[in-house]
């Protein structure tokens, strides 16, 4: 195929919603195989229930860039690069702003970096990373902690995430979801952001995330930015004991309650201080529920959107591990890794570009070819890279050679 070179020019087109579907409206004609491939990604995206619009674009995912506007355009043009030339181009970064956080949660994957000698970036080196990122091809940023509403040049970093390019949401505990920020962030660039929620029952949930009066504060600030308007989810994960405890049906209900856009459930992984356990790793047949469970919920309209990590990440899902293939992450110190699950890191910004570090670590052995499933879920995966890590060690570890035969 002539599309099948180094790389793809920017094709002229723009998407358009009407009648309740997803338009290509072509500038000068199209390549077929261009055209064909967009149409049949944009049906399929319109036969989707939107969770919410943003600035006149349906939004089918807090996780994606609205399609009909300039930097969902531009998130398309990348995926025809990514399509029809092969190049690893990221789509998602994630970028840890901070390490500071009042919660102390049992699961938290971000404990993996709190040890790091390397000081906090300053703003002007986050601004950097950004447009760094954006020069990378990323149309989607995700600002990460600790809890980044404890960083208050927040809306200072967001400003930087130029809004024809890409679009940006947050992950927060929902302590601080108050209305100054809920006035400030959206205005400030902010698509929408994710409360963390690890039970719909208070007294548990605080003390999960070890915070007393944490769910009060997080339910008041939901309801507080869905009465403004703004796209706001809630967060959760899922292990086969929190599986059979009701945990999915139980935060389903209370999204719809709460009348959020959309409710994303992680897997359970092995990281943070589970590392070096595997007894919350979801089985097959777990996986089978978490399946059912989504198709019931999705064709009920009185019920939020869903992202289950499960459909998508694993064996029986329907993409791939993200991790260094479209997505990677940036730790407070500015450590690349391929994601914020795994430990593992091949450098520092700004001691080197954001474009050499995605580099070696897409050239690196276990992230050189496209992985179906989560690999931090992948036992031959953790038994080679994870377990020779020495305990007590500094995290993130560097990624070299495996350090077994």
């Amino acid at each position: 195929m002539e599309t099948a070179a180094t790389d793809l020019p920017d094709f002229d087109f723009h998407v358009d919603y009407a009648e309740g579907r997803l338009e290509l409206r072509e500038g000068l004609p199209l390549p077929a195989e261009i055209r064909d491939y967009l149409l049949n990604y944009l049906g399929k995206l319109s036969a989707r229930r939107p969770i919410g619009f943003y600035r006149g674009s349906p939004v089918y995912s807090l996780y994606q860039t609205p399609p009909a506007s300039e930097a969902g355009r531009r998130s398309l043009q990348m995926r025809l690069r990514r399509r029809f030339t092969g190049r690893r181009i990221p789509a998602v970064a994630t970028l840890a702003v901070n390490r500071a956080c009042q919660c102390r949660c049992e699961h938290c994957s971000a404990l993996h970096y709190n040890g790091s000698r390397q000081r906090e970036l300053p703003a002007d080196v986050w601004r950097e990373a950004i447009a760094q990122t954006l020069r990378l091809g990323a149309t989607q940023i995700i600002f990460l902690g600790g809890e980044p509403l404890l960083r208050r040049d927040l809306g200072e970093l967001l400003s930087s995430v130029d809004p024809e390019r890409a679009k940006a949401i947050l992950f927060t505990n929902g302590e601080y979801l108050g209305e100054a920020w809920a006035e400030a962030l959206p205005e400030q660039g902010l698509m929408g952001a994710f409360v963390s929620l690890d039970s719909v029952r208070g007294e548990e949930h605080d003390r999960l995330r070890g915070r007393p009066g944490l769910f009060a504060k997080a339910v008041a600030g939901i309801r507080r930015w869905r009465s403004r308007g703004a796209l706001v989810g809630i967060s959760s994960y899922l292990s086969p004991a929190r599986l059979a405890a009701g945990v999915f049906e139980e935060t389903m209900e209370l999204g719809r309650e709460l009348g959020v856009n959309e409710v994303t459930f992680f897997d359970a992984i092995p990281s943070g201080p589970w590392l070096r356990s595997e007894d919350c790793l979801l089985r097959p047949c777990d996986r089978k529920i978490i399946r059912r469970f989504v198709a019931s919920y999705r064709a009920r309209p009185d019920f939020p959107g869903i992202s289950a990590q499960s459909l998508l990440t694993s064996g029986e899902g329907g993409a791939f591990c993200f991790a260094a293939n479209t997505q990677f992450y940036l730790g407070a110190g500015g450590e690349m890794c391929p994601c914020d699950f795994t430990p593992l890191t091949v450098g520092r910004f700004p001691e080197e570009s954001l474009e050499a570090l995605w580099r070696r670590m897409t050239a690196n052995p276990p992230y050189r070819c496209r992985a179906k499933a989560c690999r931090m879920q992948d036992r031959e995966f953790r038994r080679v890279w994870i377990d020779p890590i020495p305990a007590g060690a500094v995290l993130p570890w560097p990624l070299g050679e495996p350090a077994v035969g």
